[in-house]
């Protein structure tokens, strides 16, 4: 018998490792059902937005003090996977839409100090509208496929004309209402 059970592999692109406004989709797949999980990059109090593969970790996240581990929890309450053998019969696709227009505030650690600083400074001022749009296309899509998704908040409904980024809008519910 072979120490080895299976060989895989993980590609990751390069754009889910680089911070920057973006829209994504978590697919998780056990036996032949499908759930879902839609986030978003762009912190709405410290003007950083962390690379999406950044994300999906802080989602699976084994702490139970995390406060990120939405997903986590998720795959327990909704999904039945209580076990490392549970784990083993999903699988998890991420489908990563990147928004153009982060740019980097500074350098230094951010903290609440340093962004009252920055609250007044241009670059705060256009990260917060470009992170406002970005959440407003989040809730959209949360709250127009919540009976589908894992996640725990059930979104916003905004009128189909204000819905910021409408063809990433258009492309991530076909994606998931068409699974």
């Amino acid at each position: 018998m072979s120490d080895q059970k299976l060989y895989n592999t993980l590609e990751i692109d390069g754009t889910f490792l680089v911070p920057g406004f973006s829209i994504y989709v978590l697919e998780i797949i056990k036996d032949h059902e499908k759930w879902f999980y839609i986030g978003m990059t762009g912190d709405p109090h410290y003007p950083s937005a962390r690379a999406a593969f950044h994300r999906i970790s802080g989602h699976l996240e084994l702490s139970k003090r995390s406060t990120q581990n939405q997903l986590r929890i998720a795959l327990g309450k909704k999904v039945g996977i209580k076990s490392d053998k549970d784990l083993e019969k999903i699988t998890i696709k991420m489908y990563h839409y990147p928004i153009e227009g982060f740019k980097k505030i500074t350098d230094k650690t951010l903290d609440d100090e340093l962004v009252k600083q920055l609250k007044p400074t241009e670059g705060y001022k256009n990260y917060k509208t470009i992170q406002q749009k970005v959440l407003a296309l989040e809730n959209s899509l949360i709250f127009e496929l919540k009976d589908k998704l894992l996640n725990k908040t059930k979104g916003k409904k905004i009128g189909k004309e204000g819905i910021p980024y409408s063809k990433i809008y258009q492309s991530i519910v076909k994606l998931v209402t068409d699974a």
